[in-house]
């Protein structure tokens, strides 16, 4: 059973996030399709596919017991895992609505130095200019140091603000303090890992991702601004990666989006798609705001963005009013 199925996810998000006062995990099948997954059904009416960090569902393998319910519509399963090819890794993924999830599958590797030959096939600079930004980094500043697992709670916050502030036009899942309370009770809980760098002492990027059995989901990269020519980002998600192999993990997983880091490392995509059939208004949402985002960005990015921070803005406006109305009074 992978995270997103599993009882510390489905608990966090129906819990932290939805606030809901009964929660019950079950097995759902989905109209049209022979896939079965597992929810969790919030206030005995509800059963909840999204939400923060929640980046897909998987069905559940080798199922043979019928399900609890069947759902007309689940957005965001994993249809299929497609093997990217060594060179040109893009070439394979299909064109479609939802963004894919790259990912590394370490079978394929006996040793971290053949995978380290993948990545130098890919790209003949990568790794020598990264070794070449680490020595200047070192002969400046000294060694820097490595913490995979950092149970410090001031660096995770710090970590978050970090992230928030790399986004133009705002961050709306980490701006949102049902989601910092859900992610905060699964860091507190052990099943969110951040790692960090420090360099003189000081840190200079983070790195959170879930742990959950053999796997590893890579969430939240921020790094100092201040460190960006050193190529921060990018020695800690070697450093991150290199210690999910020496762990044994199955894979190590980028998650949805199709940033150009991802291919460069990734060696298999997992192929995003929604079963069953969507309601009207949630399918004319999907297109048009691909299509208007599309539009922007392609047209004035700054325009874009002012306009995403002004949705943020008006959604937490909204969302100040609700809790002030709910407040009770004292008089």
């Amino acid at each position: 059973m992978d995270f997103y199925a599993s009882d510390a996810f489905l608990t966090a998000l129906a819990r932290d996030f939805y606030r809901a006062k009964t929660i019950e995990l079950k097995t759902y099948g989905i109209q049209g399709s022979k896939a079965q997954v597992r929810l969790a059904e919030i206030n005995g009416k509800k059963a909840v596919h999204s939400g923060p960090f929640y980046d897909y569902v998987k069905p559940l393998p080798g199922l043979t017991t019928s399900p609890s319910e069947i759902l007309r519509y689940v957005p965001k399963v994993v249809a299929s895992v497609i093997a990217l090819p060594d060179e040109d890794p893009t070439s394979v993924v299909p064109d479609t609505l939802l963004e894919p999830a790259p990912l590394v599958i370490w079978a394929a590797f006996e040793t971290w130095e053949a995978y380290l030959a993948l990545i130098r096939k890919r790209s003949k600079s990568l790794l020598r200019t990264q070794r070449q930004r680490l020595r200047k980094l070192t002969e400046q500043f000294g060694e820097p140091e490595f913490t995979f697992d950092n149970p410090d709670t001031a660096a995770f916050h710090t970590c978050l603000q970090w992230k928030i502030q790399q986004y133009k036009g705002g961050h709306e899942t980490l701006e949102s303090a049902e989601s910092v309370a859900m992610l905060r009770r699964l860091f507190e809980d052990g099943h969110l890992i951040l790692s960090t760098l420090k360099v003189a002492d000081e840190y200079v990027a983070f790195h959170a991702g879930f742990i959950w059995q053999d796997e590893y989901l890579a969430l939240i990269p921020a790094y100092s601004p201040a460190f960006a020519k050193h190529g921060i980002g990018k020695e800690m998600l070697l450093r991150v990666m290199k210690h999910s192999f020496d762990s044994g993990h199955r894979s190590f997983d980028f998650l949805q989006g199709a940033e150009t880091y991802k291919w460069e490392f990734a060696t298999h995509v997992q192929i995003i798609e929604s079963l069953g059939t969507a309601p009207l208004l949630t399918r004319v949402k999907a297109v048009a705001a691909k299509t208007v985002k599309q539009g922007l960005l392609s047209t004035s990015p700054e325009l874009f963005y002012r306009v995403k921070r002004l949705v943020l803005d008006g959604r937490q406006a909204a969302a100040n009013v609700r809790g002030f109305s709910r407040t009770p009074s004292k008089n």
